[in-house]
């Protein structure tokens, strides 16, 4: 018998094994209590969150999902939308349901569960990049969850996905208004810049960018959630891995395990090196687009008090949420 045949087939086998391995393990450690430590990381599209959680787990200590809120896994939840809103004190809705079966454990899912099988897991970390306006409702009703939001410059964030135009993400920014309570809640006062939005792909994601950052960062101060800026984790690692870290209550090991993973392609980045380029990250979009849409996402991003964050086009300013709607936020 062919012994290549043999080694392919004990390989298939060995990773099929692995996968469905994965869900009576998530189960067991639902039943032991093992997930009442619980971490939520979120941010937009292709700004670095797989990256990132694997830096978070990368002594695998948690059980991760993966993007749970993924519209392919929550299409049987009724009235689930991309970036759907949830007010904090809706009770007893689908959504709701759903959010308390995930930060809890129980949720299990082959797509969602990423985690190498493991017996015993000492938590849960949760990453997605379609739950922004979900936070305020898991403060309320969830409070232990410690929730981080990832930031990317929205210009750096539209390009890419532009490039990745096949994958989902939400294009119509105009979809936001068929949400009555969101319109109601916070987006009222934008609906002429909302309804005036051209055909632009890149304005389009530059103003969807700033209406999902826009409700977390009205609702959360900076005992409520850990804001880390991409830029400054590509430029800076180790410095924001350990400000992550004590927010977390994590020990920082700057071991070669977590040096190494920092330079470690994801499954989301085919060419990573690029992305560590400091002269790439900061300088790269603005050649690629037109100046008008660069004037006319910051006109965007000043509608929403948000323009500061990244007023050099270049580099995010921290102290720019503690001014205007997000002063008492004081991130």
């Amino acid at each position: 018998m062919n012994c290549k045949l043999i080694q392919k087939a004990v390989k298939k086998t060995h990773k099929a094994y692995k996968k469905t391995s994965r869900i009576p393990l998530a189960s067991l450690n639902y039943h032991l209590g093992n997930y009442k430590e619980a971490i939520w990381l979120v941010s937009d599209g292709r700004s670095g969150s797989t990256w990132l959680s694997d830096l978070i787990n990368a002594d695998r200590r948690y059980r991760e999902l993966f993007e749970p809120f993924h519209p392919y896994i929550v299409k049987k939840v009724r009235d689930y939308s991309l970036f759907q809103y949830l007010r904090p004190e809706d009770q007893g809705s689908p959504l709701g349901d759903f959010l308390t079966s995930v930060f809890s454990g129980e949720f299990k899912h082959l797509r969602a569960d990423v985690s190498k099988p493991r017996l015993f897991y000492k938590g849960l970390l949760v990453k997605d990049i379609f739950a922004h306006l979900l936070m305020p409702w898991v403060h309320h009703n969830i409070p232990g969850v410690k929730k981080v939001l990832l930031i990317r410059n929205p210009f750096s964030v539209a390009l890419s996905k532009q490039r990745l135009k096949k994958w989902t993400w939400m294009t119509e920014p105009k979809e936001f208004l068929n949400q009555p309570a969101l319109y109601s809640d916070y987006l009222e006062p934008f609906s002429e810049v909302i309804q005036s939005i051209g055909d632009d792909f890149i304005e389009k994601q530059v103003l969807i960018w700033a209406i999902i950052h826009y409700v977390p960062l009205t609702n959360l101060n900076s005992q409520d959630l850990h804001i880390i800026f991409y830029e400054d984790l590509v430029t800076r690692p180790a410095q924001e891995i350990e400000r992550l870290f004590n927010y977390l209550e994590l020990s920082y090991d700057q071991g070669e395990s977590l040096n190494q993973r920092i330079y470690k392609p994801t499954r989301t980045s085919k060419n990573f090196s690029q992305e560590l380029s400091r002269d790439s990250l900061l300088d790269s979009w603005k050649n690629q687009l037109s100046a008008q849409q660069i004037d006319k996402g910051m006109e965007i991003l000043e509608q929403f008090q948000l323009s500061k964050v990244y007023e050099d086009n270049l580099t995010p300013s921290r102290d720019a949420l503690a001014q205007g709607k997000f002063a008492l936020q004081s991130f």
